[in-house]
């Protein structure tokens, strides 16, 4: 399949705290971009957060990502999709709730694109980590990769439904999403072919509209770990990356012919949260030393497994990615200029 090197985007999720770095890198690349959100609110500030940019970002309403043919007339006249909207909630009544618009949505666009996309060469799928879940013993290691689902997810809600941990809940819907998506493109056979990447916890500066409740999945995280959460301070949280490094490799996703077809996990680097407090300290802010959480270096960054990530520096050799430090202090430094976090000297 030949892959894409200019013209016009689709992005679901445009205005969300990945979406609008998608964006941005896009048209840093010379694509224009029609951004697919909820709302006028959040089109109107995307459009207007980059006036430098005008006649090359636009957006359409596509407020029920679930709905039968919610993306049949936005998939007309571009050259490429991607697909990051997906519902990153752990409040409901009912799990349908999440389960519903990850999976309706990521299986929509393909549907959409497949009768009306007649430009549309490749689309790229926002999947995640959590979509492998737990590790597998290889060569002597625990090691988690592209070929590993996460069953235990999907299998624990199908016997628990409602009763189902909303983390869990979550990491269902994008297993769900991301399986369905693979059966329906090997199924239907399309003009065009899929990527999927599968980020880690996402950290790093926001360009979107932020704002309490509906901040953006891991800076809101981290705002509640590190004003209000348990004590889970010293404990391995997980892989991380940076929001900027994700939106670089969608869009090169889209370039790279041989990425066609591939399930790409991307992770750079592990840590506990104490780590994070570790670099606030460093850096002179925040107040962090919320009860329990302020030993400085009590945190391992050392991971109980392997993230393989072969596949991605195989596809993008030379991709130079931020590193932890710097994407917790670029997203601390610009909490504390917005005032979610007050900042103080040591």
């Amino acid at each position: 399949m030949v892959a894409i090197t200019s013209g016009k985007l689709l992005i679901t999720g445009g205005s969300g705290y990945v979406g609008a770095w998608i964006v941005k890198t896009a048209v840093d690349r010379g694509y224009s971009v029609v951004a697919a959100v909820r709302t006028d609110a959040h089109g109107q500030f995307l459009v207007n957060r980059f006036p430098e940019y005008q006649g090359k970002v636009s957006y359409v309403l596509v407020p029920v990502i679930e709905k039968d043919g919610a993306y049949d007339e936005v998939v007309k006249d571009v050259d490429g999709i991607i697909h990051t909207a997906s519902p990153v909630v752990f409040k409901w009544d009912d799990p349908q709730e999440v389960l519903r618009p990850a999976l309706r949505g990521a299986l929509g666009i393909l549907e959409s694109a497949h009768k009306y996309g007649k430009n549309v060469k490749r689309i790229v799928l926002t999947s995640s980590s959590v979509a492998i879940g737990a590790s597998i013993e290889r060569d002597g290691k625990r090691v988690r990769d592209e070929t590993v689902w996460n069953t235990p997810a999907t299998t624990q809600f199908e016997a628990l439904g409602k009763g189902t941990h909303p983390s869990t809940v979550y990491a269902a819907s994008k297993t769900y999403a991301e399986q369905s998506s693979w059966a329906w493109v090997k199924e239907q056979k399309p003009s065009w072919d899929l990527v999927t990447i599968l980020p880690p916890y996402i950290w790093g500066p926001y360009i979107h509209q932020a704002g309490k409740p509906n901040f953006g999945s891991s800076p809101g995280l981290l705002l509640d770990n590190v004003l209000k959460g348990p004590d889970t301070s010293g404990a391995y949280a997980g892989d991380s990356a940076d929001v900027r490094d994700i939106a670089g490799i969608h869009v090169l996703a889209l370039e790279n012919p041989d990425a066609g077809g591939e399930r790409v996990l991307i992770g750079t680097d592990s840590f506990a949260w104490q780590d994070v407090y570790d670099i606030f300290h460093s850096a002179g802010f925040p107040n962090v030393n919320v009860p329990g959480k302020a030993t400085k270096g009590a945190g391992t960054r050392k991971a109980p497994s392997t993230t393989s990530t072969a596949k991605a520096l195989g596809l993008w050799p030379n991709f130079r990615y931020h590193t932890f430090e710097t994407s917790i202090r670029d997203l601390g430094e610009q909490l504390v200029k917005d005032g979610y976090l007050t900042a103080v000297s040591d």
